[in-house]
C-alpha cells in the first residue's frame, strides 16, 4: 500500500464524518472510529493531544500508530477511513503493544461489535 497523501485524512470535516457516523473501538491505549469512504483504499487520521506528552512524544506516538496502520490493514479494508485518538498510556506502550490493540479494533470492528 502506498503511503503518500491519498492514504492521509486531514480536513476537519473527513474526521467529524468518521467520528459521528462510524463505528468505534475504545481501548486501553487509543480509540479507533471506523466508517466507509467509498474509495477502494485505507485512509488514517491520527488525533495525538498534548495530553499524551511533550511534541517529541508525540511524534513518536503518531509513526509508531502511522507504521501500525500500514503494517495492519490489507486490502480486506480496502474502502475505510481509520481515526485513531491515542491515550496518555501509548507513550509509555511498545510498538508490539499498539500492533496488538490495533489488530484487537479492526477484529472488532469488522465482527460489527463495540
Amino acid at each position: 500500500m502506498s503511503r503518500g497523501r491519498r492514504t492521509r485524512l486531514t480536513d476537519s470535516p473527513e474526521f467529524e464524518r468518521v467520528y459521528r457516523q462510524g463505528r468505534v473501538y475504545r481501548g486501553k491505549l487509543f480509540s479507533v472510529h471506523a466508517f466507509p469512504n467509498g474509495l477502494g483504499h485505507p485512509r488514517l487520521g491520527l488525533s495525538v493531544s498534548k495530553r499524551v506528552g511533550g511534541a517529541v512524544v508525540r511524534n513518536t506516538v503518531r509513526r509508531r500508530l502511522r507504521e501500525v496502520f500500514h503494517t495492519s490493514v490489507g486490502e480486506g479494508h480496502g474502502g475505510m477511513d481509520f481515526v485513531i485518538s491515542a491515550r496518555p498510556a501509548a507513550s509509555e506502550a511498545s510498538f508490539q503493544d499498539l500492533k496488538e490493540e490495533f489488530e484487537r479494533a479492526l477484529r472488532r470492528l469488522e465482527a460489527g461489535g463495540v
